[in-house]
């Protein structure tokens, strides 16, 4: 299981072009991604909603990037907005509050299966409608911008946080995100230029421990999804057989004469 490192409690000093959040001593942000959020958040009180991708390698602050521009956009945000789960995620949704943030947090390969990222996609859709309806603020954590559908991806998103080193992020705009999705997922690089590049500090406006907790209890949640369906899979094959009647193949061992295909 990841080891999740403790955030830094002594202050950060700022970098160029970072901004104090809010007067609270060691909380800075990007000059550049503020206005943007900025701007997001009169939007929201214009009647839209603000679907936010963040995206990056495990371990490079991901999570950390995307719950402070959530806790920016929404100071009453708080764990129970922190999904890591489908389920959880359109619970929050459907809970939430009009102007509230939320943010789903891929956690060590919740998305990593078929399954698990094809019902991922599906909760965004069903979700979209009431996201609208009550304005809220939704970010997304993920380890890869391409693995979503397009329809969310590409038109429902406002933009993309990359995060491609700790501290470190390139930020796209609608129109910059989209073209990255058709072009950079030929070969799954970021060959288009982003809008800017910039920097996020290592404060968590959230209790870090009850965050890791939280993140830990789910983790093995799919593993345990996936186990619990081959054991139902052996366990109604072996009624199966007890019964005279041909159970469903089960694995597949690869041979070419049919018998073990789907």
């Amino acid at each position: 299981m990841e080891t999740l490192e403790p955030p830094e409690i002594e202050e950060e000093e700022p970098a160029d072009n970072m901004v104090l959040i809010n007067g609270i001593k060691g909380r800075y942000m990007d000059g550049y991604l503020k206005a943007n959020l900025d701007h997001l958040k009169k939007d929201l009180h214009k009647d839209y909603d603000a679907f936010l991708i963040c995206d990056g390698q495990e371990r490079k602050g991901k999570s950390t990037c995307m719950i402070q521009n959530a806790w920016y956009m929404d100071e009453t945000f708080d764990l129970d907005r922190v999904c890591f789960t489908a389920k959880q995620f359109i619970d929050a949704v459907t809970d939430a509050k009009q102007y509230q943030a939320i943010v789903f947090d891929e956690a060590q390969g919740y998305l990593s299966s078929r399954r698990a990222l094809s019902k991922f996609n599906v909760a965004l859709v069903q979700v979209m409608s009431e996201m609208g309806f009550k304005n809220l603020f939704i970010g997304i954590c993920i380890p890869s911008f391409f693995e979503l559908d397009r329809y969310p991806a590409v038109h429902r998103s406002v933009g993309l946080i990359n995060v491609y080193e700790r501290g470190r992020l390139a930020c796209y705009n609608y129109h910059a995100k989209k073209n990255l999705y058709f072009e950079g997922k030929k070969m799954m690089n970021y060959s288009v230029r982003p809008d800017f590049i910039g920097r996020f500090g290592k404060w968590f406006p959230l209790d870090y421990e009850a965050y890791k907790e939280k993140k830990r209890k789910f983790a093995l949640q799919p593993l345990e999804d996936i186990q619990k369906s081959r054991l139902k899979k052996m366990a109604d094959a072996a009624v199966d057989t007890l019964k005279g009647q041909k159970p469903d193949v089960i694995m597949d061992t690869g041979s070419n004469d049919g018998a073990g295909t789907q």
